[in-house]
């Protein structure tokens, strides 16, 4: 990683955990100090773009983090497809595969509250350089390498996924308003906390 893209993600870690934590859809529905790799963020139906409204008991730190979330998985489950073929340690198969299906298994809830939100299944987050989110150039980079190298590359790339995951978790639990969200935050952030417990 370059000193460059260090301090684009320390800024987004910033950025992000003031739009979740700064309790954004209490009053006027919209967050204050927005930043561009967060601007498509769907806001509730008072403050929402047109098409992009929002229902029932959910704020814009719920749907901006399950938005994150779903890019976020979307692109770690790439990652650990990678595993069968290209690592040289069992341990490391061994760790992947359950979370990988633990992963697709939360892709499927994230997008059924998105739905239930009333908002349309985007990527506003797609080719931003965030926390957590394992970039394309990173995906190549990593799929080019095998054996010791490739374990390497992927353990460092899941070790910071699932540290963004339990943190921006923590962030929605406190800043959310849905109860289903917020009760899926929370079992983000302890499985996060669990997986990376065991990382081999």
């Amino acid at each position: 990683m370059t000193a460059a893209t260090a301090v684009r993600r320390a800024a987004s870690v910033a950025v992000l955990v003031v739009l979740l934590a700064a309790g954004c859809g209490e009053g006027s529905g919209k967050p204050s100090g927005e930043a561009p790799s967060t601007s498509a963020a769907r806001h509730p139906a008072t403050g929402a773009p047109s098409g992009q409204a929002t229902s029932g008991t959910f704020n814009s730190s719920d749907i901006g983090w399950i938005q994150l979330m779903i890019a976020m998985d979307d692109q770690v489950v790439l990652l650990l497809d990678l595993v069968p073929g290209r690592s040289s340690d069992a341990a490391v198969e061994k760790w992947a595969k359950p979370v990988a299906t633990a992963c697709r298994g939360e892709l499927v809830r994230l997008r059924k509250l998105l739905a239930r939100a009333g908002v349309p299944d985007t990527n506003p987050h797609e080719g931003h350089d965030m926390p957590g989110m394992v970039t394309e150039d990173e995906l190549r980079t990593i799929e080019r390498a095998k054996g010791t190298a490739f374990d390497a590359l992927f353990l460092a790339a899941m070790r910071e996924h699932l540290d963004q995951a339990a943190k921006i978790a923590h962030s929605e639990r406190s800043a959310g308003a849905d109860p289903a969200t917020k009760k899926l935050a929370a079992s983000v952030e302890r499985t996060s906390h669990t997986w990376r417990a065991r990382l081999p």
